[in-house]
């Protein structure tokens, strides 16, 4: 009935949202862009990735405001990988080093690789062990 009596005495202009009484938003667009912006960024040495409470921090926000707005802008942290983190300085020639064992292994050696992921489970090609 509030909405029929508005349009009748205002035309289309009595339908619009009217000003509401409340709080004023914290977190603006400002706000938005910097979480977004962020993500960009790497995070701090001595963290392989970003996450609520790492983007509060840094930013000096709320990490529940934060939440927020990865979970309107549908974006999940836990989904954001690559195929390695790590913080190990060295770790590009260890890999190389690795990498290069299973490329090339030494003549009449046998190359074992102990893993922290149970449910990978080796392929056996040709009497030699791939992952």
């Amino acid at each position: 009935m509030r909405w029929k009596n508005r349009f009748l005495e205002n035309g289309l202009g009595g339908l619009k949202d009217r000003k509401r009484i409340g709080r004023p938003m914290k977190y603006t667009f400002d706000f938005k862009k910097a979480v977004l912006e962020k993500l960009e960024c790497d995070p701090p040495d001595g963290y392989g990735q970003w996450d609520g409470a790492l983007l509060a921090r840094e930013l000096n926000v709320s990490k529940d405001a934060v939440w927020r707005l990865l979970r309107d802008h549908r974006i999940s942290l836990a989904r954001k990988r690559t195929w390695c983190v790590s913080t190990d300085p060295a770790f590009t020639s260890k890999a190389a080093d690795v990498v290069g064992l299973y490329l090339a292994p030494p003549e009449m050696a046998v190359v074992l690789c102990v893993d922290e992921k149970p449910n990978i489970r080796p392929l056996h090609i040709n009497n030699s062990i791939t992952y």
